[in-house]
């Protein structure tokens, strides 16, 4: 190799040379030489773009959309109203879901998945949020989440295995008691489980109820979403993947424009997109601070 012979007979001194990770999630890692913390500069002026109606970032492979993400991460660990977490694709593959749903039987809707997924994963942000720890009425939806767990934080090989065994079924008991206890209402669901797309108009009650709270509006906080990774098995040539991106797109529209924006919520502050195929990961973005 030419750097080789070309160190041939040069005298050596220590010298440390590091350039960085070849990318930001490297970077991110606690056991990083150069932690993504110290060095992330929003030279694109991302912050200020999407705090104006946009939810999609574009731009090439290496052009810092996921550095973006894994910053806000970061900064929402030092931030008391900032929550935020990644979706992965490489992790949870929801193709996959819905293709291994198909072979056993079950149909999964990808809207259905996608909101399902939204949602429960705000409200998951939500109960992380230390402000609410000692809340009783809170500690049943913490339990819900929980208890569900398996079908939110989903894991492929995991997700795959709930699927085949019970479909796409989930357990409703915990919810039920939080809406008696906290929404002074019935859930008129008998069966202690239920099929996951038939809670979505109840976790939509949840979520105005929780984030156009008190504590939400006097706090003002905010719950961060990033869908990443897009781009692992979309084969623009394949209907199958094409659809499923148009899907997430679609849905994370009208969570924005229809839901949140419709019922009072700052929608610039709450779906956004960051990754996509030969673009990059989406991003979402759900805040509080509303009053009831």
């Amino acid at each position: 190799m030419v750097f080789n012979r070309l160190s041939k007979g040069v005298k050596k001194e220590k010298i440390s040379i590091f350039l960085g990770a070849p990318e930001a999630e490297a970077e991110a890692l606690p056991s990083s030489r150069m932690p993504l913390s110290q060095v992330y500069k929003d030279y694109s002026n991302l912050m200020e773009s999407l705090a104006y109606e946009k939810f999609i970032v574009v731009g090439r492979k290496g052009s810092g959309k996921s550095a973006f993400a894994e910053h806000i991460c970061l900064v929402s660990e030092n931030e008391p109203n900032l929550f935020a977490k990644f979706i992965r694709q490489g992790e949870t593959n929801l193709e996959q879901v819905v293709q291994v749903g198909l072979e056993v039987g079950h149909e999964i809707e990808k809207e259905n998945l996608y909101q399902w997924l939204i949602l429960t994963n705000i409200l998951k942000l939500f109960s992380d949020n230390q402000a609410i720890q000692n809340n009783k009425e809170y500690d049943l939806l913490k339990q819900f989440l929980s208890k569900n767990s398996g079908y939110i934080d989903i894991r492929e090989s995991e997700i795959k295995e709930l699927v085949k065994k019970q479909g796409f079924d989930v357990s409703v008991n915990y919810l039920k008691r939080f809406f008696t206890s906290k929404m002074n209402k019935s859930l008129e669901i008998r069966q202690e489980k239920s099929p996951f797309y038939k809670l979505i108009p109840h976790l939509k009650e949840v979520i105005l109820k929780v984030l156009k709270s008190h504590d939400e509006s006097r706090n003002k906080n905010s719950y961060v979403l990033f869908f990443d990774d897009l781009d692992i098995g979309f084969n623009a040539e394949k209907e199958s993947t094409v659809n499923s991106l148009i899907t997430l797109l679609r849905v994370s529209k009208d969570i924005n424009n229809e839901f949140f924006s419709k019922n009072g919520l700052d929608s610039n502050r709450l779906l956004k997109f960051a990754n996509l195929p030969s673009v990059s990961a989406p991003f979402f973005e759900a805040p509080g601070g509303l009053e009831a």
